[in-house]
């Protein structure tokens, strides 16, 4: 291990600062070892290099008397003046005594209880140590920006089961460490993941060995509850009486069909509604002057009742039929007859393209999905405990991905779980964000604005991937809502650049600077997404039309 300076000043058992040697300094995050009092050696990472020089001190003078002291003095005399400092975080004990004169150790995250003593040497970390820390992980994920020869690997098990988070601004990264997660968690571990991706970034995603299933996402009204419905109408939350009335309709058109013996779905079903709205329109429109209207419908359980149309009902009926012929015209290519959790494949990254979908549609599909998943897998979970061979048979055949655990990827996950109110899709990203780890299901959210994302969830993510992040909102909101990212970690996400992050918690012995791999390059693959050139485009339009002003100068 190099030398690259001599603990000074004051020391902590948290921090201390060093006197660098200058022909030797280290940069700042990089990894160094120190002994303790007790003979311990302590790692802890560079977090602040500053340069001084004694004769050029701040406030020792005018221009003028700078610029003199710098023709006067020679440049040996100001370089013998120059002091190089840095500042240490300790990060833990790397070795014991015991492990130092055993000549071996296994790591172990051990606290470092005793402070450093000035005049300690401090070494750089060697190469292998830092790999017995970083790099037994399930997955690689990248190297230590600190040291690219010393690979990042992350615990699956923990990464899944305690759910985890990436954030950062636009172009910092998001989709390239999401490619690279999905990619190795398939490759390495034979995993499930299912993408919900507004973007249709993820669609085209592929590599050497690929294995990803796209599916176009569909819908079908007939099999997601009345309030995902209405959301996906579109109708409002405080219109009550809108909602009231696609209640009784869903039952009523549902229940006439069961007496029936007809099974209704996707697009039939949206008709049905329709019809049976218009029905009741026209009982009030066609009534006697004095006369009550009286309709008969069906409640969720299957009774059937009456209730009076008053005129104050007609508004709420007639909009109700607009909300259903708007549905048709602008989602019809988005209504299917089954269920889309079938489609779901295991083995796989599953992608469900939300593309071209409006945001309230997008939220009723992830609420009916995750639903879904928590429902089926809490049900095939009980039913291995029990021994019922009947619902174990019933869930391979209809939902195979089901019967193994299964991680949920929401990229733009703000969309789903804003702050600001609670969507439905939110209910069920909570519920599976606190519950999911006992059923075997992960979850793992992207975004760019965290500061707009549901602080409950974000708080339940126990490992962190964070890129580039400039706004000092989003900054102190991701570190309020996770006890891992202390004030030098901020200064650390402030300073990353493309492609670098932060990985902080349980998939990770200790919080470290990483160099994400760049999938296109490292793995061969291709995803969507990326910034378009912009200036290039317009310069083909201009080829485009010289060309064509040179074809009409020939005619």
């Amino acid at each position: 291990m190099s030398k690259v300076g001599i603990v000074y000043g004051e020391s902590s058992t948290d921090y201390f600062t060093f006197i660098v040697d200058p022909r030797n300094m280290p940069n700042f995050g990089e990894f160094v070892v120190v002994r303790n009092r007790n003979g311990d050696e302590v790692l802890a990472v560079v977090k602040g290099v500053r340069n001084i020089n004694w004769l050029m001190g701040a406030g020792k003078g005018s221009y003028d008397y700078i610029e003199k002291t710098v023709n006067v003095f020679s440049k040996g005399v100001i370089d013998k003046s120059e002091s190089i400092i840095a500042s240490a975080k300790v990060l833990g004990v790397l070795k014991t005594k015991e492990d130092i004169e055993r000549g071996n150790f296994e790591f172990r995250q051990i606290p470092n209880r005793v402070p450093i003593k000035p005049g300690e040497v401090v070494k750089l970390a060697n190469d292998e140590d830092l790999k017995k820390i970083f790099s037994n992980g399930h997955i690689k994920i990248g190297r230590l920006l600190a040291r690219e020869n010393v690979e990042v690997g992350l615990d699956v098990n923990k990464l899944v089961s305690r759910h985890f988070a990436v954030l950062a601004v636009t172009g910092a990264g998001k989709s390239n460490t999401i490619a690279v997660l999905s990619k190795e968690i398939i490759d390495k571990t034979n995993g499930t993941i299912v993408i919900l991706d507004p973007h249709g970034e993820y669609s085209t995603l592929s590599w050497r060995s690929s294995r990803v299933n796209p599916i176009k996402a569909t819908i079908d009204p007939a099999k997601i509850k009345v309030s995902e419905l209405a959301t996906l109408l579109g109708v409002a939350e405080n219109a009550a009486l809108q909602r009231r009335f696609l209640s009784l309709a869903y039952y009523t058109v549902e229940w006439e069909a069961k007496k029936n013996s007809k099974i209704l779905g996707g697009m039939a079903f949206v008709n049905a509604l329709e019809n049976k709205v218009e029905e009741w329109i026209r009982a009030y429109e066609s009534k006697e002057k004095g006369e009550d209207v009286i309709i008969k419908y069906y409640d969720s359980q299957g009774k059937q009742l009456e209730r009076k149309i008053q005129s104050r009902d007609l508004d709420s009926l007639i909009r109700l039929k607009d909300y259903l012929q708007e549905l048709k015209a602008n989602f019809g290519e988005f209504i299917k007859l089954g269920n889309i959790l079938s489609e779901i494949v295991p083995g796989m990254v599953n992608v469900i393209d939300l593309s071209g979908m409006e945001e309230d549609q997008m939220i009723a599909l992830a609420s009916y999905l995750l639903r879904g998943i928590l429902k089926h897998r809490v049900q095939y979970m009980k039913a291995v405990r029990m021994n019922d061979s009947s619902k174990i048979r019933e869930t391979k055949e209809k939902f195979p991905a089901l019967t193994k655990p299964i991680l949920v990827i929401v990229e733009e996950a703000h969309i789903f779980a804003p702050r600001e109110h609670k969507t439905q899709a939110a209910y069920w990203l909570g519920k599976i964000a606190r519950e999911g780890r006992k059923f075997g299901i992960g979850l793992g959210i992207v975004s760019q604005r965290p500061k707009k994302l549901d602080d409950d969830i974000l708080s339940q993510t126990n490992t962190k991937i964070i890129l580039r992040l400039v706004e000092p909102h989003d900054q102190r909101y991701v570190q309020q809502a996770s006890e891992q990212i202390s004030e030098d970690l901020l200064i650390d996400i402030a300073s990353l650049g493309i492609g670098e992050a932060v990985v902080v918690g349980f998939a990770i012995p200790l919080p470290a600077m990483v160099k994400i791999y760049n999938f296109k390059e490292e793995f061969n693959g291709y995803y969507g997404g990326g910034d378009i050139d912009i200036v290039k485009e317009w310069s083909e339009i201009e080829e485009e039309n010289e060309i064509t002003l040179e074809d009409l100068a020939g005619e």
